[in-house]
């Protein structure tokens, strides 16, 4: 009878620990909080006419923006609302946005024309 006993709470103990793990691993966010510091503005504008590495880091895409990719980034914006605040607290006009890449470090990059 003892061992029975100590198989049941045995088995008893261990589904209680898993469970704890699985609500611990599913209540956290796995998207971090954007700051503005995560936030870079480049005018694509101001760099066309210079040659220093910053213009060459300019996908072309976004130094010869067409409609289509300017509707992109407007769209990828409007789903984006922290996104939106820092650019409106930075006096970004939200039109002139031609186009939006994600970081490594998961911060945007947003080219302005």
């Amino acid at each position: 009878m003892k061992p029975i006993i100590t198989l049941v709470l045995a088995a008893a103990l261990s589904t209680t620990t898993i469970g704890g793990f699985t609500y611990a691993q599913t209540t956290g966010s796995t998207t971090p909080m954007m700051t503005e510091d995560m936030v870079t503005i480049i005018n694509v504008t101001q760099q066309q006419g210079s040659e220093d590495d910053t213009s060459k880091q300019i996908p072309p895409e976004f130094q010869n923006a067409t409609p289509e990719s300017m509707s992109k980034a407007q769209a990828e914006l409007q789903q984006d609302a922290a996104l939106i605040a820092i650019l409106q607290k930075k006096n970004v006009q939200l039109t002139n946005v031609v186009g939006v890449q994600t970081a490594a470090n998961g911060g945007k990059i947003v080219y302005v024309k």
